[in-house]
């Protein structure tokens, strides 16, 4: 009997384990995709600044201003779009890590003497 309950007490240890690792890389997913949201609005927003202080001071022509935030606004929502994809991988390959077991011990440790 005390086998049988120590092969279940395995199996709901593996089972736990393994959500917990799911849940892991679920968090190291999202964690991916809203640092790569911040980095690509940091610099959207840093772009936009300095287009609007050469405005404000008159420095720029407003026709390329017009062209070069067309251009902050595309490569923004291009980065944006390419945010879930690569969250989807990295989760995947989290999965796939989980998904692989490792190899058991087949040596039992030697009590000293």
């Amino acid at each position: 009997m005390a086998t049988g309950s120590k092969a279940q007490t395995d199996e709901v240890r593996q089972v736990v384990v393994a959500a917990a690792r799911t849940e892991l890389a679920a968090i190291s997913a999202a964690i991916s995709f809203w640092a790569g949201w911040v980095e690509s609005a940091g610099r959207y927003a840093q772009g936009l600044g300095q287009e609007l202080s050469g405005i404000e001071d008159g420095s720029v022509n407003s026709d390329e201003v017009v062209g070069r935030l067309t251009d902050l606004s595309r490569q923004y929502l291009r980065e944006l779009s390419e945010l879930p994809r690569s969250s989807v991988n990295q989760f995947t390959s989290e999965l796939k890590k989980i998904g692989q077991p490792k190899a058991k011990r087949t040596r039992a440790a030697r009590a000293k003497e």
